[in-house]
């Protein structure tokens, strides 16, 4: 090659693009480092959503590695399940793990589902809780919330995810979450807590109940969940559908009569038949006032053990056979 002065400003023009790569690497290596140390980097953003974020990166680090019961779902699963009950009442006999984070309609719950049963083998048992609100918008495909390449490495690789904050970086999801996740990670935001259990659960508590959201059902969320329940029987896995009972102001708000609600009810007992689903409908068998809701679809943490003993009872009522097998009736 020929040293013309075209080829030397091209050469030069590379060592400082290379340069500049190099600096801005580092000094964005040194940037999370210093987040890292006063608790407030967000996690690696395999979907820049921090609720959805925060549970990877608490995949990552728990030490239940091998479950055979998982609950996954949207912060209905989330937020309403205290494992440790169901840890305490079936002992040795299951190994919990609460995997659902926020904000998922039923088709992603099936493909977070898909991804996380791909790579825990031993799940023999998934359980998800579900309000209207689950059921309110659904892809007529499977809908890729996540690349399952960049959670796989960082949850279950044993991959750092460094190279995540560069190939998601999202800038104002990231300075947002640096400024309010600390408070959110120790619970201090009492709106949007980030605070998990042993078992990932994630306990909320308001002072006063919200009923301002209202909702509606998509039929295609409907068929998702028949096709997620056909595809865990496929597997051999079992799966338990818990339906949340209404909050009655909810229903006096935008409801009245409850015609809404039990239409919806039906609707999911009748796809899940002959899926070989258990369904377990929480507004059988089960009274809460108001005071037992934060919002329609989540409950008061000091009312979640009146709920887990309620699902307790239709789990051993249906004789439900954690290491898998047996084929279950709607409840």
């Amino acid at each position: 090659m020929s040293n013309t002065p075209s080829t030397r400003a091209a050469l030069r023009f590379n060592i400082a693009f290379l340069s500049w790569c190099a600096l801005f690497l580092v000094l964005g290596a040194a940037g999370l480092a210093a987040l890292a140390s006063v608790d407030r980097l967000p996690a690696p953003p395999i979907t820049a959503t921090n609720c959805i974020d925060e549970k990877f990166k608490f995949l990552r680090e728990t030490t239940i590695r091998e479950p055979d019961l998982l609950a996954v779902g949207s912060s209905v699963t989330w937020r309403n399940l205290d494992l440790s009950i169901l840890k305490a009442r079936y002992g040795s006999a299951v190994q919990p793990l609460n995997a659902a984070p926020c904000y998922l309609h039923v088709d992603e719950t099936a493909f977070l589902t898909g991804f996380l049963l791909d790579n825990m083998p031993s799940v023999k048992t998934v359980l998800s809780v579900f309000s209207m609100r689950d059921f309110e918008a659904c892809s007529a495909g499977e809908n890729a919330f996540f690349r399952p390449g960049d959670a796989q490495g960082y949850v279950f690789g044993g991959n750092p995810g460094w190279h995540l904050y560069f190939k998601n970086f999202r800038p104002g999801a990231f300075l947002r979450d640096a400024l309010t996740l600390a408070d959110m990670r120790s619970g201090r935001n009492i709106d949007a807590p980030l605070v998990m259990d042993a078992y990932g659960s994630g306990p909320l508590m308001l002072p006063e109940p919200d009923i301002r959201e209202n909702v509606s059902v998509d039929p295609a969320c409907l068929t998702q969940l028949r096709a997620l329940s056909e595809g865990l029987a496929r597997r051999g896995v079992e799966f338990v559908v818990v339906l949340l009972p209404p909050m009655p102001a909810w229903i006096a708000a935008y409801d009245p009569g409850g015609f809404r609600d039990r239409a919806f009810r039906a609707e999911v007992s009748r796809h899940l038949e002959r899926t070989g689903a258990l369904l377990i409908d929480a507004a059988k068998g089960l009274s809460l006032t108001d005071k037992d809701f934060t919002d329609h679809a989540h409950l008061q943490w000091t009312s979640v053990p009146a709920f887990m003993d309620h699902l307790i009872s239709q789990m051993d009522r249906s004789k439900l056979d954690f290491a898998g097998g047996e084929k279950h009736h709607a409840l």
